[in-house]
């Protein structure tokens, strides 16, 4: 008799996997840490790790894949806020927020490190920044009232997502505080010019 399928579970234990590998790639990098490891942070056998994900790049691969839905959630939630300048400072601060995490920054390594290697953890996070990026062209159009009338939509959404990116890079620096206060302020400076809207 074949074995029920218990969705919540098969859920539960591949975040305990990509959680556990997340810190251990974040901490010791992807090729020094190996599946056995991962297997024992999240307590369970190297054989399930592989039953879920494949392979140790397929474990990395889905650290990210995991942002979609709630890189999607996001856009949606913003898409027709009353106030685009305000969403799009919202939106910077979600982009942000995960910076704060101590594996932040380790992880932003790792995936630099990898990317080149894995074309389909390429695609993950092309298709992650696109969705991200039509977001705020988006709402960049809808606020053009609001910003500086010299901004190309589609230019400034790339470099706000570049400024954003910026603050992972610089997440184990101590002097480095308040993240997501100090990118809404310069990117609501950048936006806003000459206009001086206000905080």
């Amino acid at each position: 008799m074949a074995r029920t399928v218990d969705p919540e579970l098969q859920a539960q234990r591949r975040n305990a996997i990509t959680d556990a590998a997340a810190a251990l790639f974040a901490e010791h990098g992807y090729e020094t840490t190996p599946v056995t490891a991962i297997a024992k942070g999240a307590g369970v056998s190297s054989g399930t790790v592989f039953h879920y994900f494949g392979d140790k790049r397929g474990v990395f691969r889905a650290i990210f894949e995991r942002d979609l839905p709630e890189s999607r959630a996001m856009v949606e939630r913003y898409r027709d806020a009353p106030d685009p300048l305000e969403a799009i400072l919202d939106m910077v601060a979600e982009l942000v927020g995960p910076a704060s995490d101590p594996l932040a920054a380790g992880l932003v390594v790792e995936v630099i490190r990898q990317v080149g290697h894995d074309p389909q953890l390429a695609t993950v996070l092309e298709e992650e920044d696109a969705l991200v990026n039509e977001g705020l062209i988006q709402l960049l159009r809808r606020a053009h009232d609001r910003v500086d009338p010299t901004l190309d939509p589609v230019a400034t959404a790339t470099w706000i997502r570049a400024i954003t990116d910026s603050a992972f890079l610089y997440a184990g620096n101590p002097a480095a505080t308040a993240p997501v206060d100090t990118m809404r302020t310069v990117i609501r400076r950048y936006l806003t010019g000459h206009r001086g809207e206000k905080s």
